[in-house]
């Protein structure tokens, strides 16, 4: 009887993505997982030396991954080793890890008071992930546009109530204002040049739909808008976080139906 010697048959791009997808989705639960460990460990004075040894051993694992991570890239770069539609690739490691040496890094000096905020940003990251492969190109530029908008709020509420961190709400707001100028500077020059753009070399079509200019220039002026009612009036944070929330919602509806 003949061998078979036919190969496997190749991934698709829509198989990539979706694996993709699971594997940041599972990673990040993994974190969160780790967080609530490290949490217990640390909260307490009898295991807080535990705690702080793991905490060190798993930073020497993502230092090690970064590097693991840069050897991959250059073996890729060289032609030695293939990246594409592979999951474990040098680029993915390395974001990993730096994400990981990040977070490590801050819970071995500020012990658990980081945490808390982690358990939202891992999940927010795994959306931010999905939403990127799921929806239209601005849609994930209007979500990004709002998650800033509602961490400059956060920000500045909270300076505004210290009486020792008020600088921090002028640097939240500026920042903010600049970042949204940018923007709409750099969508009105896209208009104009139909999406298109050249960079290092490279034709790139942003891909945008009709209404995207527009949503894309109203986004920002909405979050600034918000934003001013808290440095205006601190005590109406959740009114300016609701309407924000709201604003996302819409948005994702109109985008959901424009892809069934």
């Amino acid at each position: 009887m003949a061998k078979n010697n036919v190969g496997k048959k190749p991934i698709s791009q829509e198989e990539y993505t979706t694996n993709k997808v699971l594997a940041v989705f599972s990673v990040c639960l993994l974190g969160v997982l780790v967080l609530m460990i490290l949490e217990r460990l640390l909260g307490y004075s009898n295991t807080w030396k535990t705690g702080v040894l793991v905490t060190r051993v798993l930073l020497g694992v993502g230092i090690v991954g970064a590097v693991a991570g840069i050897i991959m890239l250059g073996q890729e770069h060289a032609g030695k080793r293939s990246s594409v539609r592979r999951i474990v690739c040098g680029r993915n490691m390395l974001i990993a890890s730096v994400v990981a040496i990040v977070f490590l890094t801050a819970i071995n000096y500020y012990g658990t008071m980081p945490i808390k905020a982690m358990y939202v940003v891992l999940p927010v990251l795994a959306v931010y992930y999905l939403v990127y492969h799921s929806y239209a190109p601005e849609f994930f530029l209007i979500a990004v546009d709002t998650g800033v908008g509602v961490a400059a709020m956060l920000v500045i509420h909270r300076a505004l109530v210290s009486a020792n961190h008020t600088w921090m709400s002028t640097v939240a707001a500026a920042g903010t204002a600049v970042l949204a100028l940018i923007q709409i500077a750099v969508t009105a020059s896209l208009r104009r040049k139909k999406g298109k753009f050249t960079f290092r070399g490279r034709k790139i079509d942003t891909q945008f739909s009709k209404n995207a200019y527009l949503m894309l220039t109203i986004t920002p002026i909405v979050m600034v808008a918000l934003m001013a009612v808290v440095v205006l009036a601190a005590s109406h944070v959740m009114i300016a976080l609701g309407a924000a929330a709201a604003y996302l919602f819409i948005t994702a509806v109109y985008y959901t139906v424009k892809l069934m």
